[in-house]
């Protein structure tokens, strides 16, 4: 399904149009992807896997199961702004059309920081070698 144009992440409202991911501009890219590898392994790793396949020692018990993001056919064709809504929101954090894809996943934004999400996901894509999809620039 297609991402909102904007969310609310603990109160905050967040345009997700457009956005690419703010630690980027921060600088220290190698502190934010330890940080976002220590997240990973604290709480994605069961289901998700240590080689990111989505064959974490939980991953089996999922219908659906887990995704896969050495799998060129996920995070490599999402924005970084996509992933972040999807970790977000978690799971049953779908719209109503997306309900075929809903899954276990926790609503995230109740455990981890907006820059601990951001941090993981420049450590799914580092790690996984994938680059994330770009917004077009407006004409």
């Amino acid at each position: 399904p297609a991402p909102p144009s904007q969310i609310t992440f603990r109160g905050k409202r967040i345009q997700l149009g457009g956005l690419e991911n703010p630690l980027h501009n921060r600088g220290a890219l190698e502190e934010h992807f330890r940080t976002g590898k220590r997240v990973y392994y604290q709480n994605c790793l069961p289901c998700h896997g240590d080689l990111l396949d989505g064959r974490g020692h939980f991953g089996h018990g999922f219908n659906p199961t887990p995704l896969s993001f050495a799998d060129n056919g996920t995070i490599a064709q999402l924005t970084e702004s996509f992933v972040f809504w999807r970790i977000a929101k978690g799971g049953p954090g779908l719209p109503k059309e997306g309900a075929p894809w809903n899954s276990a996943m926790p609503v995230w934004e109740d455990f981890l920081t907006e820059d601990e999400i951001w941090a993981v996901i420049i450590f799914l894509y580092t790690q996984s070698g994938w680059q994330p999809r770009r917004w077009e620039a407006e004409q």
